[in-house]
């Protein structure tokens, strides 16, 4: 494996307006705190959440919001740079009934290697890769919100492959 120091880490982002579903009452559903590989074993196996589509849909590889997602293709892309992340399924059905979707919800390690710099234009978030374990993807806590890093050889193979929903956003 290459040294940690020398490999590039992005930062997973939606694209803003783009017409993805909108997922509707999972906090009904799911304890996203349980999100973690501490106690994502609480957590059912498989469940279902409503989506809201609207008429210009598109159903991505990845969705961000409210946690991550994954289609089958792109899980597995991941599993093959990290056999080792456990997986729940997930079902979205749209409101009315006639379309649903097929996601898994990748468990990842969370790591410590966040550095935040203030500047005279705000303040940075950095990676400290003196810290960091080398995971083609994994999740940061940065202030109050969680947020996931993926690696550049994990994000080229999904690019390679056409992954919808995919955007990177450079890390220092």
């Amino acid at each position: 494996m290459a040294d940690i120091r020398e490999m590039r880490y992005f930062l997973l982002g939606d694209g803003g307006r783009n017409p993805f579903p909108e997922i509707k009452g999972w906090s009904e559903v799911l304890d996203v705190r349980k999100i973690n590989r501490k106690e994502y074993q609480e957590l059912p196996s498989s469940f279902q959440l409503k989506m809201h589509t609207r008429i210009d849909h598109i159903l991505p590889d990845i969705l961000l919001s409210p946690f991550l997602l994954l289609s089958e293709r792109a899980m597995d892309v991941v599993s093959f740079y990290d056999p080792e992340i456990p997986w729940c399924f997930v079902v979205l059905f749209d409101d009315s009934g006639k379309e649903c979707a097929s996601y898994f919800c990748p468990i990842l390690e969370e790591e410590d290697c966040v550095v935040v710099e203030s500047n005279q234009e705000g303040e940075t978030v950095r990676l400290d890769r003196r810290r960091m374990k080398g995971l083609p993807l994994f999740q940061i806590q940065v202030k109050d919100r969680k947020k996931t890093v993926i690696r550049m050889d994990l994000a080229e193979s999904l690019l390679m492959r056409h992954a919808i929903g995919l955007e990177l956003k450079v890390t220092v």
